[in-house]
């Protein structure tokens, strides 16, 4: 089925189930199971009771995600599917379709779901935390089946707080370039407008940030002092991390000297101000400019997710009146006599578990913000042992008391660096 025969496909046009693979040779959608030779080797470890070694499963995933395309009439071939986004919106549905069966129904169905989303999570941990958009497309397609009304909240929501995080520099391009070794003569023009490179010692940046490298002194322009400080100094809470004894304030990815309450995101592949987490549920990182929206979203789908359950609940079950003013479900004895009813059931019923699963992350975030602390501030001072109760931070120099930090956090356009900490 599969032409071998690279060059192929630019001497004829492709026709609608005809597509140029990974390898760039011409292939057809008929062959997706064909000539594949990482699933020839876990079928015959499954078959012989062998584990089936990872390296096999990238290949085959990959190859997978390679051959999963639809007929197109647009003359360019077979249009490729992203299986990250079309998984959630199969998967999702279907799950709550036959959750609405029965009650044993339901609960294989609700064990199933998250256990999912951990296997998924699992696998895209070990393929190096690549970009995707399962996450969010699952967030999507459950608050559009269980959530009605929210969904453009949430994608409005969503989009703010996907928004530029605060990124300092990126490291798309710098990879290769190593600081302490001549650039090529190919990577001697000056950085990007807002790129700047910094003295270790003082702070300062070696220059106005429009030329950063002089072709007659470029080894001199790259070798900058970026030696870390001794971490017996570091008597304050850091984003940055301590390796070696050393706190590493220098980012070997993006080539730049990171500031206080600055980090790296290797999903990103960029230096984040005031980095909080990578959500993967917004494929985005929480940072400076985009933490108060996050929390805004996450805020919106608590009430919405307790405020329709409610509904629901009380709509498919006969409430009863408590103190006169709140409605509580009492007699839910016919739940699943028609598949309306079980429906509703099922989506309230997950929409409360998704919703106390935010709960959590929320109360988490709302103490960290109260203490003007990161998540990723909190990590290293755990491993430092900076850190009571688990959530609690000892020697934070940014913490300013509860209200200035809500205050701050609430009015400002974006979260601040401190400048009390050396850079």
């Amino acid at each position: 089925m599969a032409d071998k025969k690279k060059g192929g496909v630019g001497m004829e046009p492709l026709c609608c189930c005809e597509y140029e693979n990974e390898n760039g040779e011409r292939s057809h959608i008929l062959a997706c199971c064909c000539d594949c030779q990482a699933l020839d080797e876990a079928c015959d470890r499954c078959v012989t009771c062998q584990g089936v070694p990872v390296s096999t499963m990238d290949r085959l995933l990959n190859t997978l995600a390679d051959r999963c395309r639809l007929p197109s009439i647009t003359g360019r071939g077979a249009v490729k599917v992203r299986l990250d986004v079309v998984t959630p919106v199969i998967v999702v549905p279907c799950s709550l379709l036959f959750a609405s069966l029965g009650p044993l129904a339901t609960v294989i169905a609700f064990l199933f779901m998250p256990i999912f989303v951990l296997v998924f999570y699992q696998v895209w941990r070990r393929q190096g935390n690549r970009r995707t958009s399962f996450f969010f497309a699952w967030g999507l397609t459950v608050c559009h089946h269980v959530l009605h009304g929210f969904p453009g909240a949430s994608g409005r929501l969503s989009r703010s707080s996907s928004g530029n995080p605060g990124i300092l520099r990126s490291g798309e391009g710098s990879h290769g370039n190593t600081p302490g070794k001549r650039m090529s003569s190919a990577a001697e023009p000056s950085l990007p407008n807002d790129a700047r490179l910094y003295d270790q010692a003082s702070g300062r940046p070696l220059d106005d940030g429009r030329q950063l490298f002089d072709k007659n002194s470029v080894e001199t322009a790259v070798q900058i002092d970026h030696s870390d400080m001794d971490a017996s100094a570091v008597k304050w809470v850091d984003s940055r991390p301590i390796r070696g004894g050393k706190l590493v304030t220098w980012c070997n990815s993006c080539s730049f000297k990171r500031p206080p309450r600055a980090g790296h995101c290797n999903i990103c592949n960029a230096c984040i101000s005031v980095r909080d987490h990578h959500c993967v549920w917004i494929d985005h990182c929480v940072g400076a400019n985009n933490h108060r929206a996050f929390l805004a979203a996450m805020v919106l789908f608590v009430w919405c997710g307790l405020y329709g359950s409610h509904l629901t609940l009380t709509s498919v079950c006969t409430p009863i009146m408590l103190y006169d003013w709140f409605l509580f479900p009492n007699d839910c004895r016919f739940l699943y006599q028609n598949f309306f009813t079980s429906m509703s059931f099922v989506a309230a019923a997950y929409t409360l578990m998704a919703t106390a699963v935010m709960i959590v992350a929320l109360l988490y975030q709302l103490i960290l913000i109260s203490q003007n602390l990161t998540s990723q501030e909190l990590h290293t001072s755990m491993s430092r042992g900076l850190v009571r109760c688990g959530f609690f931070a000892t020697s934070n120099v940014n913490n300013q008391g509860f209200v200035r930090n809500w205050l701050e956090f609430l009015l400002l356009p974006s979260r601040s660096a401190s400048t009390k900490i050396p850079s």
